[in-house]
This record gives structure tokens, C-alpha cells and sequence, in this order.
């Protein structure tokens, strides 16, 4: 049996979203874990576990999110990430820190158009 064109586009705008949301969530638990391993005790060391377990949520929802196959579900995980990632990057502006800008800058981009996608496709297969 083989899928609607339409079925096809929202199948891969599902997975495209899921990939980019994925990455997102990898690359702010990495961060979070170098920091981590680089604070020491105290108030620094402290801030760095908080946001180790912020993102550690992150990641176990990215992980589960197939399971489910919601799309609502993964629309929801790929807007949290791209609040996290737009905070990261002005953050990383007020630091001067170009790299810290632009990284979580790029991610933040593409998890919208991700999800806009995703959403998208949503949309067009209600309408058929």
C-alpha cells in the first residue's frame, strides 16, 4: 500500500522536525555537562546542575517522542528547544562570545523552520 504524496511530506516534515529537535536538545545537554565538569563547587557549580537537568528533561522528551508519533507532542519539545537555543545565543551576545552567538542562533533557526514544517504539513493533510 503506498502513501498520499501529502502522507509522504508529513512523514518527513514528523522525522526532519524530530532530527533537528534531537540535535538541539544533544547539543544543549553536551554544553550543560561541560559546564558541569568545568565548575567548581558552589554557587557556579550549582547553576551548571540546574541547567543539566533542564536539558536532561529535553533530551529524554526528544528520545520518547517516536514512541508517541504526536505531532503536538513533538511541536511542543521543538518550541521549548527553541526558546532554550534563542536564550543560549542572547546570552552568548551579551558575553561577546561569537560562537556561543552564532551556534544556538543557527539551531534556534532551523528548529523553526523545522517546525513551522511540521506544522505545516499538519495543516495540509487536514484540509485533504
Amino acid at each position: 500500500m503506498s502513501q498520499s504524496p501529502t502522507g509522504r511530506v508529513r512523514g518527513a516534515a514528523f522525522w526532519i522536525c524530530y532530527a533537528v529537535t534531537l540535535i538541539s536538545a544533544i547539543t544543549s545537554i553536551t554544553f550543560a555537562i561541560i559546564a558541569v565538569t568545568e565548575a567548581g563547587t558552589g554557587a557556579e557549580g550549582a547553576n551548571a546542575l540546574y541547567a543539566a537537568s533542564r536539558s536532561t528533561a529535553l533530551v529524554v522528551l526528544a528520545l520518547v517522542a517516536p514512541l508517541f508519533r504526536s505531532d503536538a507532542a513533538l511541536l511542543a519539545i521543538a518550541v521549548a528547544m527553541t526558546i532554550v537555543q534563542g536564550i543560549d545565543a542572547f546570552i552568548g551576545a551579551i558575553q561577546g562570545d561569537l560562537a556561543k552567538t552564532i551556534g544556538p542562533a543557527v539551531l534556534c533557526i532551523v528548529t523553526i523552520v523545522a517546525a513551522t514544517f511540521l506544522a505545516r504539513s499538519d495543516r495540509m493533510r487536514s484540509v485533504d
